[in-house]
């Protein structure tokens, strides 16, 4: 009999423990349900007047994409921008992906705003879209919390804190106006920007603005402060250097294409087929913690109209998009389309190696996948008609092999490039 009530005792035992354990073990079985955010994707922006919207491809594990979705932005895209009259936003990062892959920023130039976007398993949600502070946004740049965007025809940059889901707010003391000299120091005329920074391991925002039909740019430095505010414009000509365009920064040191040449101002259209312009280089600038900028030195990237540059994140490799191939009679062929430049000693740049697009072409902005492996330049067909992606396999000794071009249905005015 005792051994009787002991066995019942112990059922009861087992059958509380049982009725405590159930929800937990319920809410396990659904939490190990949830789908899993597939971060490997890369991200262009249609640019539409209509209506602007994020186009989202998922990246196979090698390096392949698929066309996955479209999603809304909340704003509109332009119809043409400065300098050339293209329809695309004409500068380097229009859109911007965090680190981390899961925040997406775009901006929205036909109606100056901004949209946030946390990457979800279902691909990206809106968060906010806000007013950009300024007309003509055109460029994007983020480092910890904090995102910076600039305004061309307005001539200033913005800022705002994110929070991890992406949410924005406008940041104090980080409206700033641009601001242009000549190589003597003197006052000068505000150039077309061309992309915004972070440099100096987020303490300084870089723009740079193109000199057309100067033959020197300039590039602003913006010191950040602890709270994330930024302070006056710091000016800088590029002499040698007319076009400074797109940029990415390792370290204390920013890596800058130049376009070339171009001999007519903006709001006309340039001649491609000049031998005396748009010839391309890469330029390699130390950025102090004040915002001093110092040339280590240019160098050919043996392409025309050299307009967006990445970095590989060891530091070792510097990838050029040539938007008008390698030399004059291979104009919009797409040979040449990428160069690829060595990162050696001091951050000098010495080209390496180029390739080739998969057809004719004119490649643009370029990203990078996660782990370095693959590129991928979005290829807006400018002079009217579909556009695509190229793809391309990167190597650790600095070969590039053209692996995909994606279909050609993207839209004309297709701007921007993220990927992870």
């Amino acid at each position: 009999m005792g051994r009787d009530v002991r066995l019942w005792r112990l059922l009861g035992i087992l059958v509380a423990a049982l009725a405590l354990t159930t929800p937990a073990l319920a809410g396990a079985a659904q939490q190990g349900g949830a789908k899993k955010v597939n971060y490997d994707a890369v991200y262009t922006a249609s640019n539409d007047p209509s209506g602007n919207s994020v186009i989202v491809f998922t990246r196979a594990a090698n390096g392949t994409l698929t066309q996955r979705k479209v999603v809304a932005t909340g704003g509109k895209g332009i119809a043409s921008t400065a300098p050339f009259g293209f329809p695309i936003v004409d500068s380097s990062g229009s859109i911007n992906l965090t680190p981390d892959g899961k925040l997406l920023f775009v901006v929205n130039a036909g109606d100056n705003s901004v949209s946030s976007f946390l990457v979800t398993a279902s691909g990206p949600k809106l968060v906010s879209h806000v007013p950009s502070h300024g007309k003509l946004p055109i460029s994007l740049t983020s480092s910890g919390d904090l995102l910076y965007v600039v305004n061309e025809t307005s001539q200033n940059i913005f800022g705002w804190k994110f929070s991890s889901t992406g949410k924005l707010t406008p940041l104090a003391g980080s409206n700033r106006k641009l601001t242009a000299v000549t190589p003597k120091g003197k006052k000068d005329k505000v150039g077309v920007t061309a992309g915004i920074g972070f440099a100096n391991n987020g303490g300084v925002v870089v723009v740079t603005q193109r000199g057309l039909p100067r033959t020197y740019g300039e590039i602003d430095t913006f010191v950040i402060s602890k709270s994330g505010a930024a302070g006056p414009s710091q000016a800088v000509a590029t002499p040698g250097i007319p076009n400074p365009f797109g940029f990415s920064a390792s370290g204390k040191q920013i890596f800058v294409s130049n376009a070339g040449f171009v001999a007519t101002p903006s709001g006309a259209m340039p001649n491609p087929m000049d031998p005396t312009q748009f010839n391309g280089t890469a330029a390699t600038y130390n950025v102090s913690s004040s915002g001093k900028l110092k040339l280590v030195k240019n160098t050919s990237t043996n392409g025309r109209a050299a307009c967006w540059l990445v970095v590989t994140k060891n530091g070792r490799w510097a990838l050029a998009a040539n938007t008008l191939s390698d030399s004059v009679p291979n104009t919009f062929t797409g040979k040449g389309g990428v160069s690829v430049m060595s990162i050696g000693h001091g951050g000098k740049m010495t080209l390496h190696g180029q390739g080739d697009l998969g057809g004719p072409g004119f490649p643009s902005d370029e990203a990078l996948s996660s782990n370095d492996r693959y590129l991928y330049a979005v290829d807006p067909f400018i002079m009217g008609g579909p556009s695509h992606i190229d793809v391309f396999k990167l190597g650790s000794n600095g070969s590039i092999t053209h692996i995909q071009t994606t279909p050609s249905t993207l839209p004309n005015g297709v701007s921007g490039a993220g990927a992870f």
